[in-house]
């Protein structure tokens, strides 16, 4: 995509998950009192327990893998697809909402010490991971228009099918070395932090 048309799907993406994240801060106000129940979402209980959990770090690194490369496996097949774009937009969606209703289960459950933990939680690999996934839906968003819906498709073309293989397959690279490294930062350094932060529950 053209820098100008980056911009704007960008801009696009950007309100889109602003508005979701508002809806998410919507429903989780609209439903504290189920969702917020002792076994619900940010229980004292559960976070009690984190204050003793000893975490298997290999365990954890491998089940934090398989969950990132099953979500961008998804997202890049279907980017295959006349799905893709609905695909994009569904994730920036659901992100939002997500994000809205944890940071607002937190701040109603225990206040600032609440929005501490979610910043512990996103600390240091959500730095990384982030930025990836953003370039991810760039990736996916492209694929998908410059096959399903050519019209839209503002990149300039390249001078064969190799080089744009080879651009796309780099991109996908960066992409995965970035998610790896996220990866190891919270399975090897998010959880001493939370245990850390924990204790002033």
């Amino acid at each position: 995509m053209y820098k100008s048309a980056k911009n704007s799907t960008y801009t696009l993406w950007f309100y889109l998950f602003v508005g979701s994240f508002l809806f998410g801060v919507f429903l989780m106000n609209m439903g504290n009192g189920k969702l917020l129940a002792e076994d619900g979402i940010f229980s004292t209980s559960s976070v009690n327990r984190l204050k003793y959990i000893e975490i298997d770090n290999g365990s954890f690194f491998r089940y934090v893998i398989k969950n990132r490369v099953g979500e961008s496996a998804v997202l890049l097949l279907l980017s295959t697809t006349g799905l893709g774009l609905l695909a994009v937009y569904g994730c920036i969606i659901w992100q939002g909402i997500l994000a809205g209703m944890t940071i607002t289960a937190a701040v109603i459950r225990f206040g600032i010490k609440g929005l501490l933990l979610i910043l512990g939680g996103f600390f240091p690999h959500q730095l990384l991971l982030i930025p990836a996934q953003v370039m991810l839906l760039g990736w996916c968003y492209e694929n998908c228009i410059r096959v399903h819906f050519p019209a839209k498709y503002t990149t300039p073309y390249y001078n064969g099918k190799k080089q744009r293989i080879v651009r796309q397959g780099i991109t996908l690279l960066w992409i995965a070395i970035v998610v790896l490294v996220g990866c190891i930062l919270e399975s090897y350094v998010n959880p001493m932090l939370i245990s850390d932060l924990v204790k002033i529950f």
